[in-house]
């Protein structure tokens, strides 16, 4: 039996209606992202949210069953920024100074004063007080940024070049924390400086280096 007129264009509704309502969660998950990265969880509200995109509070819940849900799945493209820049950054450097150009571009005067700083450190705090479900996703998306990182580690074994990762990212996180309070811009700057040539001597060097007496 050959399709209706009405039969047809439903099918093309429902595949418009599909698409479109794809897109619309995209937007909605890209917005979270933004306002994640400058509010936090606590400044990031649903009505204004949707107002941002153009929705009612309402439309919200066509697309997430709570609040939880859109913080858990924003957590991917929230992380998305940073490790691109530690992947642009290490791929730029010469051999045997990749760890020191994610170092660098991390414990940067530039870093540091820019609103929208890295959400590994600016969300720390309140990720300890959030659901399970926000929990995890938000490890799961520092292990995709770990992961990365333990790649320019040179001449260990893949265990330690994960203890590694994470040794560094939890250090430069706290020293990115501290440099964003510190109230004496020259204090914070000699702070930051500092702490780019410790972990970048102290991470960027092979076991055989490390050992290697003078």
């Amino acid at each position: 039996m050959n399709p209706t007129w009405y039969d047809t264009h439903h099918i093309q509704d429902m595949r418009y209606s599909a698409q479109h309502k794809a897109k619309t969660h995209e937007r909605v998950l890209k917005k979270a992202a933004e306002q994640l990265r400058r509010r936090g969880v606590q400044g990031t509200g649903i009505a204004g949210l949707m107002g941002k995109v153009g929705l009612t509070h309402g439309g919200f819940y066509a697309h997430f069953p709570d609040k939880n849900a859109l913080i858990a799945e924003a957590m991917g493209p929230l992380l998305e920024e940073g490790v691109a820049g530690d992947l642009a950054a290490a791929e730029a450097a010469p051999e045997g100074q990749k760890i020191r150009a994610i170092v660098n571009r991390y414990l940067s005067t530039q870093h540091r004063d820019y609103p929208q700083a890295c959400p590994v450190a600016g969300l720390a705090g309140e990720m300890a007080r959030q659901s399970e479900s926000v929990r995890n996703a938000y490890t799961r998306a520092i292990e995709d940024r770990l992961k990365l990182i333990a790649r320019f580690f040179p001449g260990v074994s893949e265990g330690e070049r994960q203890n590694r990762a994470r040794l560094m990212l939890a250090g430069m996180a706290g020293t990115l924390m501290i440099a964003k309070v510190i109230t004496d811009r020259k204090a914070s700057d000699q702070f930051l400086e500092q702490a780019r040539e410790f972990y970048a001597t102290a991470f960027e060097a092979t076991p055989t280096q490390k050992n290697k007496k003078p």
